[in-house]
């Protein structure tokens, strides 16, 4: 027995000792590219430094630390994310090659081990470019052209009146409330009834089981917050453990009634209720038919359906969250906004066309996701082969990522970045341009986005018609934090909503 414990105690601590040397290896790549960063830990990398920012802070505000490594080690730098290697750019050069010329080779998302075994894997946020990404990507594109768009108007129009309700509430019993908190209410109601018809009433009952549900697979994403996520972060060889585990995680319990009831919604569609609808699971049902029917499967509908939740619900309202603070903060920019608003409401009413026919509207909008935009941390691309770019030799495996507040901030990119000034839009003609991405970059950005410029306009549009908010003095500044992959407002929107005269 003795020999026995012995011998295991060998192979564990040659192991260890195997495991130490090969992180330690790993440690030194980025040094070995000619490329600077952070010191990191053999065992986890960089995640101390981003722990001690948080822990100074008291919340999570690492974005701003990531863009100060830019300052102290360039454009580029390297750093490791737990167990990864991750090269972290800013340099527009390098964001053309790697996301656009030579986006073949960097067309898979770069995502934890953890999130590999989640119900997104069909979805055209994980899915990789060896599952057929491109074949699902160009099913999905003309779902949001813009006669879907115009077509799905009246219904954002109607959830956007129930909103209006709830803030003329407000505005009867003049008291400070948190606007934010009813524009995820709002953003919820709307991506629900858009993407599969679903009615919920979120806005009047923040005890909606829809409303709970889509607030905690959120939460669950933030690594903070599951602790099995961050340990497959910090060790992906692991991945076998990871994928065992991975149905008794707080994601999985979180995904499941969402994914489990979209499915019954699937099957209730595909039997004929609905016909008359016109929402994304419509669309997508039709593309299973007819000449040119692209053969999705039902994994494939339910997995993207499930990805527009997400990705509509939480970023869109974000978002327009802020854009309330700033016009809040800045009441001659929301004065010029109302004035436009109501002259175009005069001339040719507020539609889906004239809505968009507005420039300092359009302002507005690209002025507060430069300031403040809502996605900042998944936008890396995962290395598929071995490849040269601009000098510098990047090996499969290896991640890549673009800190997109990091570009947005970057004074070669926008003078006095840190103010709010929508008018230096209004004869912005760099189309294309890499120095606003808030959408993301290449063939692989959001797909929806014109779907959440038009819920951002629309809201925007009829909510400053009708009021205008105010900060009061004994409110606390608003601070950003990062809650995984979205930068929210630690405490919501403050404000205070008045009638206009």
């Amino acid at each position: 027995m003795a020999a026995i414990l012995l011998t295991i105690s060998i192979v564990f601590i040659i192991y260890i000792a195997q495991f130490l040397w090969y992180r330690w290896n790993y440690m030194q790549k980025i040094k070995k590219m000619g490329l600077r960063g952070p010191k990191p830990s053999i065992l986890i990398g960089n995640i101390p430094q981003f722990m001690r920012e948080v822990d100074k802070a008291g919340y999570d505000d690492t974005f701003k630390l990531m863009a100060q490594w830019h300052k102290k080690y360039g454009n580029t730098y390297g750093m490791y994310f737990g167990g990864h290697m991750n090269i972290i750019t800013r340099d527009e050069t390098m964001i053309k090659e790697i996301f656009i010329k030579n986006f073949s080779n960097f067309a898979n998302r770069q995502v934890p081990a953890m999130f590999k075994y989640n119900s997104l894997n069909q979805s055209l946020v994980q899915m990789t470019k060896e599952d057929g990404w491109k074949e699902v990507r160009s099913c999905l594109s003309p779902l949001f052209s813009t006669g879907k768009m115009k077509a799905m108007h009246e219904t954002i129009k109607g959830k956007i009146d129930r909103f209006l309700d709830i803030i003329e509430k407000h505005a009867e019993i003049n008291q400070v409330f948190d606007i934010y908190d009813d524009l995820q209410a709002l953003s919820l109601e709307v991506i629900g009834k858009c993407a599969f018809a679903i009615e919920s009433n979120v806005l009047y009952d923040r005890n909606d089981l829809f409303y709970i549900q889509a607030k905690e697979v959120f939460r669950q994403i933030d690594i903070k917050n599951s602790k099995l996520v961050g340990y497959s972060v910090m060790f992906p060889e692991l991945t076998w453990l990871w994928k065992w585990l991975y149905p008794f995680s707080g994601f999985w319990a979180a995904e499941k009634p969402l994914i489990d009831g979209l499915s019954k919604v699937y099957d209730m569609r595909k039997a004929g209720e609905g016909a008359e609808s016109v929402d994304i699971l419509k669309l997508l049902l039709d593309k299973e038919e007819g000449l040119h029917a692209l053969n999705l499967t039902k994994r494939q509908v339910v997995e993207n359906c499930f990805a527009f939740l997400l990705a509509g619900y939480e970023t869109t309202s974000t978002a327009m969250g802020y854009a309330c603070y700033l016009l809040a903060k800045h009441q001659d920019v929301q004065k010029k906004l109302q004035d436009e608003i109501r002259e175009t409401k005069d001339e040719k009413g507020l539609t889906y066309d004239t809505i968009h026919s507005m420039p300092y509207l359009d302002a507005v909008f690209k002025e507060c996701l430069r300031l403040t935009p809502p996605v900042i941390n998944f936008t890396g691309r995962e290395c598929i082969e071995d490849i040269e770019i601009n000098g510098l030799k990047i090996e499969k495996g290896t991640w890549i990522a673009i800190q997109i507040y990091a570009v947005h901030m970057d004074p070669d990119n926008w003078s006095d970045p840190e103010k709010f000034i929508p008018e230096r839009f209004l004869d912005w003609n760099e189309k294309g341009s890499l120095k606003w991405i808030p959408f993301g970059v290449g063939p692989r950005n959001c797909v929806g986005m014109r779907f959440a410029e038009m819920e951002f306009k629309m809201t925007l549009a009829r909510l400053f018609d009708n009021y205008e908010l105010r900060i009061p003095e004994n409110v606390p500044k608003m601070i950003p934090v990062v809650n995984g992959i979205v930068m929210s407002p630690k405490d919501g929107v403050k404000v205070t909503v008045h009638r206009r005269k």
